[in-house]
């Protein structure tokens, strides 16, 4: 039996290959400016040797000072954005620990991520300083981030032997649909599978690239995509801070000579948008070899198709936090309709009807599958169901159709597809929102809440459009999509559409994704009030 990989492994093969070559750009900004003067290289060799002196150090905090054995589960909690991050998540698997990545806003509260670090049982908290308002409720041993890395002289310590089904790192789920995250343990039979994937999984088969950071090391996206880059020995580029503006994306691409930008919906939008009205971003945006997004849907076929007839290669993946990477297009450059395809290596991936009169296919991974999380996250039939569901429009061709969340039942017990209604006002009213979410489950209709564009800078209408005015103006033009659908799915009167101020809708922090129960209990006075006539 092979032995088993992991990203450790990965990384040192990669150095073993071609030590010199440039594994991260890292930016430095001018004090005096606030602009980026240049970018400094780290080779693969230098992020080896990163890894092993912070390895050391935290092995010496952990366990030599503090007592804390191997194999203990320790907590890090970063932005995710920077280069030393990274280093300190591949520094706590190398001093033989397990570790738990979690994400929040630096304003949070301890009970924000009580649940998580309590389930994990974790040992130590490792932080970066502008969470320093959180540690004083944490209750197990606290300690500040590194940095710097210096050099020293505690010794690199054995690793433990593991196998697979023990734990190798443990990440949490966005709360996309729910508002609230889990804990997902994943063990070194998911971590080997995803790391064999991910070395058949190159967008640019035989060149070296330059890609850009995927989003936060505290999110798994970020966590699988460096394991391909390490593996191809392609640069990332990191940003400033978080996700990019337009402006700076434009400049990773010209001086960092970017090959393949990651993105996540929400924000490709407003990049894709902004190159409508600059030669410069469309130029830069059409020059590059394919632009990415995962996270959700596209949502706006208008966009779509300014992207297909201006060259912008766009490429859809669908990937879980369970499970990794399973889905992929092929790119605007090669297919028009950009369906998505199993991820060369994931051959276990099962489409199953969800009843014997629907054309609607869940995505379920069977036990066998290396992605397959743990047990506890399994069904009862020993699967685990993704609750993702797609059509197959053409032979191993799909289409996502959103969630089982997505799906209402509606008070006549029929279902109601909210992402085909989301997708379609994104469409035809991207010049006077910004973004929108279907709400309503269990009532007779669905209602639209849209976040309108404050000032409607993007629209050739009137600036001063008031609130009713601009509920009419998108009721008449997503109308004739409504007029085809069922009456428990239409949005039939602009009463059915609330407008909320730009930026408040509550979202996922690295997605930017709508989160529709948040909504759905935040309106639920309004939309009782409607429903009941006495709106």
């Amino acid at each position: 039996m092979s032995p088993l990989l992991t990203h450790l492994t990965n990384l040192e093969d990669a150095t073993t290959r071609f030590p010199s070559r440039v594994a991260f750009k890292i930016p430095q900004v001018n004090p005096q400016t606030d602009e980026i003067d240049h970018w400094t290289d780290i080779t693969f060799h230098q992020f080896l040797l990163d890894i092993e002196h912070l390895t050391r150090y935290w092995f010496h905090v952990l366990k030599e000072t503090s007592g804390i054995p191997q194999r203990s589960v320790i907590t890090l909690c970063f932005g995710g954005y920077k280069y030393l991050d990274i280093v300190h998540v591949y520094a706590i698997s190398r001093a033989g620990y397990i570790p738990q990545l979690i994400n929040i806003f630096p304003n949070a509260d301890y009970s924000v991520i009580q649940g998580p670090l309590e389930q994990a049982n974790a040992r130590a908290f490792i932080y970066e300083s502008v969470y320093n308002d959180i540690i004083r409720d944490i209750p197990i041993p606290c300690f500040t981030s590194v940095t710097v890395v210096h050099p020293n002289d505690y010794p690199l310590p054995d690793l433990p032997h593991v196998t697979g089904s023990d734990i190798a790192v443990i990440y949490q789920t966005s709360g996309t649909t729910s508002g609230k995250s889990k804990i997902i343990p994943l063990n070194y039979t998911w971590l080997d599978g995803n790391v064999r994937k991910m070395t058949k999984a190159h967008l640019n088969p035989g060149n070296v690239d330059t890609v850009s950071w995927r989003g936060s090391i505290g999110y798994i996206a970020q966590f699988v995509g460096l394991i391909r880059t390490i593996y191809h020995t392609s640069c990332m580029v990191q940003y400033r801070s978080g996700q990019p503006s337009t402006s700076e994306l434009v400049d990773i691409i010209d001086r960092c000579k970017t090959r393949q930008l990651f993105s996540y919906p929400h924000f490709l939008r407003e990049h894709l948008r902004a190159s409508r009205t600059n030669p410069e971003t469309l130029r830069a945006l059409s020059s590059v070899d394919v632009i990415t997004y995962t996270g959700g849907s596209f949502g706006s076929d208008e966009d779509e198709e300014w992207a297909w007839k201006n060259g912008i290669n766009l490429v859809n993946a669908y990937g879980t936090t369970e499970c990794g990477v399973l889905l992929i297009s092929e790119g605007l450059r090669k297919s028009r309709q950009n369906y998505l395809k199993p991820l060369l290596g994931s051959s276990f991936v099962q489409f199953i009807p969800i009843s014997s009169d629907s054309e609607l296919l869940e995505l379920v991974i069977p036990p066998e599958a290396p992605e397959c999380p743990g047990v506890s996250f399994r069904s009862s039939d020993g699967n685990y169901h993704t609750n993702d569901l797609f059509r197959e429009v053409e032979p191993g061709n799909y289409v996502f159709c959103g969630r089982n969340d997505d799906w209402f039942i509606m008070h006549n017990c029929s279902l109601c597809d909210t992402k085909a209604i989301e997708d379609n006002a994104r469409s035809l009213c991207g010049d006077i929102i910004s973004d929108c979410v279907v709400v309503g489950n269990g009532h007779p209709s669905p209602v639209l809440v849209v976040e309108a564009y404050s000032p409607l800078s993007h629209s050739t209408v009137n600036p001063v459009l008031n609130e009713s005015e601009l509920k009419t103006k998108i009721y008449h033009r997503i109308r004739p999509f409504h007029s085809s659908r069922y009456p428990h799915e239409r949005i039939d009167s602009p009463d059915m559409i609330f407008v909320v101020p730009l930026g408040t809708l509550p979202r996922t922090v690295t997605k930017a994704t709508v989160r529709r129960r948040v909504v759905e209990e935040t309106m639920k006075e309004k939309l009782d009030k409607l429903f009941s006539g006495n709106a």
